[in-house]
């Protein structure tokens, strides 16, 4: 994933709380990278339940334009 493409998916993981139009591989990308957290039993579903961590939220802040 670009970086662009990292920041877009946790801004709509930070506004919807759904991991909507994220790949799978994706999602496993951004949790090996500690930026999110998937709701336990949703790992199989197709828009999984889905939280920003600590990191996630510094980075997603950090890249948000004012």
């Amino acid at each position: 994933m670009k970086h662009d493409d990292v920041v877009a998916a946790l801004k709509i993981i930070a506004d919807k709380g759904l991991a909507i139009n994220i790949s799978k591989d994706d999602l496993q990308n951004l949790k090996t990278y500690n930026l999110i957290e998937i709701a336990k039993g949703e790992e199989n579903e197709r828009s999984p339940a889905c939280t920003l961590t600590k990191k996630g939220k510094v980075m997603l802040k950090a890249n948000s334009k004012a």
